[in-house]
């Protein structure tokens, strides 16, 4: 088994997704940005193909595999329909151009192939709440962060995305969202449930027209709107 790699991501992250991958048809995949490495070693243990990109390849440390500089707000360096799966753990919200990274994920799996992606749940109701009293998504970060952090974009929650808007990014890249992965669940959301049975009421009274250009269905999906912090989409690619 070689030495441990600490994940990156959340541990919880990492473990249903190695659960979800337990019983599906061994393949290729692109794990992207790859982090440590801990997910893409687990992928190669459990018999997959793995190819690790990841902006800062000196932090990769599973020796067994080779990890290549891939920066998502570009090109991804492989022809297109190259894998059955690819995995995005903990990166569209970094980019500070998550549309090109969506289009360049899906442009590089197969037809009929499986993307996985995870981002901070901004749409859950805590999250709802937070800004409303707090006035942001994301924690505020300053002039000396960025200073601190090497003056790396990429180290800070760049691009906050509500489900609304990243399954938009799916729709236009050929991308369906077939269900949604719960890595932790979160108790203390049901606090404020009396909330969410206040805005499911307003939904109702509102007209079909208006529940559908605010696209109701998907943000009162209940493993959006009382879901984990973070959203596990697994997409498929028409």
């Amino acid at each position: 088994m070689g030495k441990t790699v600490k994940a990156k991501s959340r541990k919880s992250i990492h473990e249903a997704l190695v659960k979800w991958f337990d019983d599906k048809p061994r393949g290729t995949v692109l794990d992207a940005p790859a982090g440590y490495g801990n997910l893409s070693k687990q992928l190669h243990e459990m018999g997959f193909e793995v190819t690790c990109g990841e902006i800062e390849p000196e932090i990769f440390a599973v020796d067994e595999l080779k990890c290549i500089y891939t920066d998502l707000n570009n090109k991804i360096d492989a022809p297109d329909n190259s894998f059955d799966y690819i995995c995005c753990i903990d990166g569209i919200e970094h980019m500070t151009d998550p549309y090109t990274a969506v289009k360049e994920l899906s442009r590089v799996l197969k037809s009929g192939g499986t993307g996985i992606f995870s981002i901070p749940n901004y749409s859950n109701i805590e999250k709802r709440v937070n800004f409303l009293l707090k006035g942001y998504l994301t924690k505020p970060k300053t002039k000396e962060d960025y200073e601190r952090n090497g003056e790396n974009l990429f180290n800070f929650h760049n691009s906050p995305l509500t489900i609304t808007l990243i399954d938009l990014m799916f729709s236009i890249n050929n991308l369906s969202l077939e269900e949604i992965v719960i890595d932790k669940k979160k108790s203390k959301q049901f606090l404020f449930y009396p909330l969410i049975l206040l805005l499911r009421l307003i939904q109702k009274l509102s007209s079909e027209k208006s529940r559908k250009k605010h696209q109701y269905s998907l943000t009162s999906r209940k493993d959006v709107i009382l879901g984990s912090n973070t959203l596990i989409c697994i997409v498929k690619k028409k």
